[in-house]
């Protein structure tokens, strides 16, 4: 599988340059036949070079990007249609992406197994996003198989903080979250907005509305405190390093608090 994600990431960036070539042109028409030839490359690139590469991924809604893409290319079609398709083709292929990563084999933690990542689309109903958390929650198991112990409770505090934040936008009832007593003020005591919110706040307001337990509140603030010694200054200071059993520990911790804000989507709040 690591075949695909490889021919998967050159689609990506084909699509990418393709979308600044289109961005950069002039006229409201893709009228010179050295760009509608170039934009066919890309669509050819995909079905000839890429495609046979990724095993049994469901291609369909990427075949249909590059399809309509070289149809495009058949007449004098609209930048704004070009630009439309190659932006489909890009997320169809994050969440393709995605999905190849999760089928990937991954190298087995270091005293932990594997796991695959849950469910997110309750959390997150943008496939795009779908497939963000997942390869987050893989590389963030990548990271601890390397040892790389500091930027995996990194990436563990940037997965909490976007469930978290997720479970907010998701709550059929925000005014017990913006009301609650954990919730962050400004000095004239009104909630901040809550793309002001702080990790802390959102554990916090979590607890306080039923989604997580007291115990996953405490220790996932323990988490959050050791993310922050992605600053030089405070791992010098205070002079902690993150060995590997406090990263496998902090990692139990964040997989115990996601579960728990999955487990919450369709409760009151």
């Amino acid at each position: 599988m690591s075949d695909a994600l490889e021919h998967i990431e050159a689609a990506l960036r084909e699509v990418e340059k393709a979308k600044l070539a289109v961005a950069r042109g002039r006229g409201v028409q893709v009228r010179s036949s050295d760009e509608r030839d170039r934009l066919k490359a890309v669509a050819f690139a995909w079905f000839k070079s890429h495609r046979p590469h990724v095993g049994s991924l469901n291609t369909s809604p990427v075949d249909a990007a590059y399809q309509n893409i070289m149809d495009a290319t058949a007449r004098e079609a609209a930048r704004a249609t070009y630009r439309a398709q190659l932006a489909d083709a890009k997320a169809a292929l994050l969440e393709m992406r995605g999905r190849a990563a999760v089928a990937a084999p991954a190298k087995a933690v270091a005293g932990a197994a594997h796991e695959a990542p849950p469910a997110f689309a309750g959390l997150a109903g943008d496939p795009t996003m779908q497939a963000i958390l997942e390869r987050r929650w893989l590389e963030v198991q990548q990271c601890l198989a390397a040892s790389v112990n500091l930027a995996a409770t990194v990436m563990m505090g940037g997965l909490l903080e976007s469930m978290l934040l997720a479970r907010i936008n998701v709550a059929p009832q925000k005014g017990p979250i913006f009301t609650a007593k954990a919730a962050p003020r400004d000095k004239a005591g009104k909630t901040l907005p809550l793309a002001d919110w702080k990790l802390i706040a959102m554990v916090e307001v979590a607890h306080e509305v039923g989604w997580i337990t007291k115990s996953a509140k405490d220790v996932g603030n323990v988490l959050r405190e050791y993310r922050n010694y992605i600053h030089p200054h405070k791992e010098h200071a205070e002079g902690i390093s993150i060995s590997n059993e406090d990263a496998r520990l902090f990692w139990e911790v964040c997989k115990a608090v996601c579960r728990q804000l999955l487990a919450s989507v369709g409760k009151l709040p």
